[in-house]
């Protein structure tokens, strides 16, 4: 263990802190409608007081927390992961409605429909957040920083990732939560692998973008993601 600087003291406070106080907000409205300004001024102010964090008080570089430019082996794994995570699950709900059967469980479906129930540009706008913002939260940021300070890269990997899991509990049903700790797991391995943070928000932005065209999908079936619940 080595002695703590404030300022990294803070950023980790407001890296995993603050998405703990926001996912406990979002959470007391759970099934309403999603608050795009709400959602997205949070999460970028997050990410960005972060970075401020970073580069004006611990004054460090965006490689410190693993923005760097030209990995571009990493950049190309980054997109073979996302592709293939992306076909698997279009594939398994094609199968899925195909059979008759309901795309996903109903606790995923709900937050899914509050998702899909969003304009397009919302949707979009979440995809880009969610990859870019979640990456340095919970990937980039607190897994250097608890590295440095404990010595122990399992131990810093493993706190982000609990946190990243729990705090989708403001969103999603507690059974979705397996899901979120499966591509939690991946994106974090993935950073430890290449210590790129593009390559994970390049892998997050493909997984989400299902988001996306996942109504047009549903539609072909005249099915909602909880199999046929209007």
């Amino acid at each position: 263990m080595i002695a703590v600087p404030v300022a990294t003291v803070a950023g980790l406070f407001v890296a995993l802190g603050g998405t703990s106080v926001f996912a406990l907000i979002k959470s007391r409205n759970k099934h309403a409608p999603i608050k795009a300004a709400f959602h997205l001024s949070s999460m970028w102010g997050l990410a960005l007081a972060v970075v401020a964090i970073v580069l004006f008080w611990e004054r460090r570089s965006l490689p410190s927390i693993g923005i760097e430019g030209g990995h571009y082996g990493a950049w190309a794994a980054g997109v073979l992961i996302g592709l293939t995570m992306v076909t698997f699950t279009v594939l398994s709900l094609h199968l899925a409605l195909q059979r008759g059967r309901s795309a996903m469980p109903e606790g995923s479906a709900r937050g899914l429909r509050r998702l899909t129930d969003m304009p397009l540009w919302f949707r979009y706008a979440a995809v880009i957040t969610a990859a870019i913002t979640e990456e340095i939260l919970f990937r980039g940021y607190p897994i250097e920083r608890l590295h440095e300070i404990t010595g122990n890269v399992w131990l810093a990997a493993a706190m982000p990732l609990l946190v990243f899991v729990v705090a989708h509990l403001g969103s999603w049903s507690a059974g979705h939560l397996v899901g979120v700790l499966f591509g939690g797991m991946l994106l974090t391995g993935l950073y430890l692998v290449t210590r790129d943070l593009v390559a994970c928000m390049i892998t997050h932005a493909l997984i989400d973008s299902t988001i996306i065209f996942l109504p047009a999908l549903l539609r072909r079936y005249g099915n909602r993601p909880a199999g046929g619940d209007r």
